[in-house]
């Protein structure tokens, strides 16, 4: 890492472990202006009975489909199916995605023009169907993730984490906690031209048939997918097949569920971190490649608390720190109700042909392109896409050549 200079930059560079990370960037950041790549207002929409303002269309779709009692999931089905028909997918390519529901559930409005006209035109404006993570959530509300643990990833944070991901041909990069499918559609965005096989599993079947969708409609030729519905804690059998062959992850695991039991092996699980975030660290560990990268939302705790001290410890023993990014309160506000605080943590896997010294990068971001709560009516500056870009983290982040 190059010496830090006498003016100061705008967040904080530098080599740290992981067993030392404090609080002490917090408020170390300064505002940069707005990334012209930050969503559109889909990113604020919330349940109906919350307080975030809506567009006219989003309200006229909701009421539109409630007077043909279509609410929640069905109401949900209905737009996905007419994506599927306007966009023509094929419905060979679709393992999970409840076709003959959402059909159903089409066929119920398909009479109604002026329904059938907002549908269109949510189409049209999103095509490749990004948006509809959030489309699910705003149908589903709260009823998503009280007691789940699960949180949505907002997408310009998703995009930033891609970025932290080394590209190379024929990579495997997997979410082994896909949600709705943002984190491998960011990584194929990501990779671009270069070949890569995305593999995505989640324990809800429905989020697998979303993640499906949203595969199905995004991803170019050159670009192939895979998807499993089972429990990482539970899915050695379920993983034969790619269990340290894997080059990434991206993923936002579940945080902070207390775990009876796991049937793989973990040795953070023996040490007493019988949490579900504390177990994903050993899940990666197991299913990617010496020499892998993961790239995960962690709770700001087991970075920064003094009693994950000896977790911290048996991570370093593991896995080579490549960075941190403290996040700021109030990330998962807007998708899941909660100011739960995460950071974004870059690790690789020990081992390989090319081992490399630790060298690591740690930087606050105050700001990560949309509003932190729902009174503000802006999408917010994005001083995170000014981090991940930056040489220096990209030169920390990069595969060892």
């Amino acid at each position: 890492m190059a010496k830090q200079s006498a003016k100061p930059t705008k967040y904080a560079l530098k080599k740290t472990r992981v067993s030392r990370l404090r609080e002490d960037a917090q408020g170390g950041g300064s505002l940069f202006r707005a990334d012209p790549t930050a969503p559109d207002a889909l990113c604020n929409l919330r349940a109906p009975a919350d307080a975030a303002p809506l567009s006219v269309s989003t309200i006229a779709l909701h009421n539109g489909l409630r007077r043909y009692g279509l609410e929640g999931e069905e109401a949900f089905l209905a737009l996905a199916s007419r994506y599927l028909d306007v966009r023509k997918v094929s419905l060979s390519k679709l393992a999970f995605f409840p076709l003959e529901r959402g059909q159903a559930a089409l066929s119920g409005v398909a009479h109604d023009k002026q329904v059938m006209a907002i549908m269109d035109g949510v189409v049209a404006g999103d095509p490749d169907g990004r948006e509809l993570p959030t489309w699910y959530q705003f149908f589903f509300g709260r009823r998503f993730r009280e007691g789940s643990g699960k949180f949505f990833t907002p997408r310009t944070v998703a995009a930033a984490m891609a970025r932290l991901l080394p590209v190379s041909p024929g990579a495997v990069i997997l979410d082994p906690t896909c949600g709705g499918g943002t984190f491998l559609s960011e990584a194929s965005r990501r990779c671009q031209d270069t070949p890569c096989r995305l593999i995505g599993n989640d324990v809800d079947r429905m989020l697998v048939g979303l993640t499906e969708l949203v595969l199905a409609l995004s991803l170019p030729t050159q670009h192939v997918f895979e998807l499993l519905c089972c429990n990482i804690y539970d899915a050695a059998a379920s993983f034969a097949g790619v269990r340290g062959a894997v080059s990434g992850i991206l993923a936002n695991p579940p945080f902070s569920l207390a775990l009876e039991r796991v049937g793989i092996r973990s040795e953070l699980f023996s040490l007493g971190y019988r949490n579900s975030d504390a177990v994903f660290l050993d899940v990666c560990l197991d299913l990617l490649a010496p020499g892998g990268s993961l790239v995960c939302l962690l709770p700001h705790s087991l970075v920064a608390n003094s009693e994950f001290q000896d977790l911290r410890k048996m991570v370093e023993k593991h896995w080579e720190l490549r960075g941190v990014v403290t996040l700021p309160e109030g990330v998962f506000y807007l998708t899941g109700n909660t100011t739960t605080r995460a950071d974004i943590v870059a690790l690789q896997k020990r081992g390989g042909r090319h081992p490399r010294p630790g060298r690591s990068f740690f930087a606050n971001a105050p700001t990560v392109g949309f509003p932190l709560n729902s009174r503000s009516p802006f999408l917010g500056e994005n001083a995170l896409s000014s981090i991940v870009t930056d040489s220096r983290v990209q030169e920390c982040a990069a595969a060892p050549k």
